[in-house]
């Protein structure tokens, strides 16, 4: 399987991306309703189903490739977990950082401009944002900006290193 995929999978995927797209496109332009949709008030162009064959198999191909990306990476580790012990504390890693960025994340909003964000969209979308959402959504915006210092730090580092040799 890994070597069929190896050797034809880039021109498969390129293919059923192609014949989706022709699909989609077809579709789009045979179909009686996208004729007026210059004339559509913008109720009717909110409402419409033309584009829903589009959306839907780009929601179906991104949970496959998360799918197959989960369980190639699982039966990596399975078959091969040695060479892989590197990839595991990466991960591990990630995962403290995460922790401690949840820890240090407030779970009220303090700031009025946050609060009128929070806000707007609690009736923008009929949901309710809990404290710990708002302790999540901190604690992934401290990760980020750490790994993202890090990764800065890490590329000046290997270039000065990597200048001198």
């Amino acid at each position: 399987m890994y070597s069929f995929l190896n050797k034809y999978g880039q021109a498969l995927a390129f293919g059923l991306g192609v014949l989706i797209t022709i699909i989609f496109l077809a579709m789009i332009f045979t179909d009686p309703e996208t004729a007026n949709v210059d004339m559509m008030s913008a109720e009717e162009k909110f409402e419409t189903s033309m584009f829903d064959f589009g959306i839907a198999v780009s929601l179906f191909l991104t949970v496959a490739a998360a799918a197959a990306m989960l369980l190639f990476g699982i039966f990596q580790v399975i078959s091969s977990p040695k060479a892989s012990i590197k990839g595991i504390i990466g991960l591990g890693l990630v995962a403290v950082l995460m922790f401690i960025g949840y820890t240090m994340a407030a779970g009220d909003a303090d700031h009025p401009q946050i609060v009128t964000a929070i806000n707007k969209f609690e009736s923008a979308q009929g949901a309710e944002l809990s404290a710990g959402n708002l302790k999540f959504i901190g604690g992934s915006i401290i990760t980020a900006l750490v790994m993202l210092a890090v990764s800065f730090v890490v590329l000046i580092v290997f270039g000065v290193r990597n200048f001198f040799q």
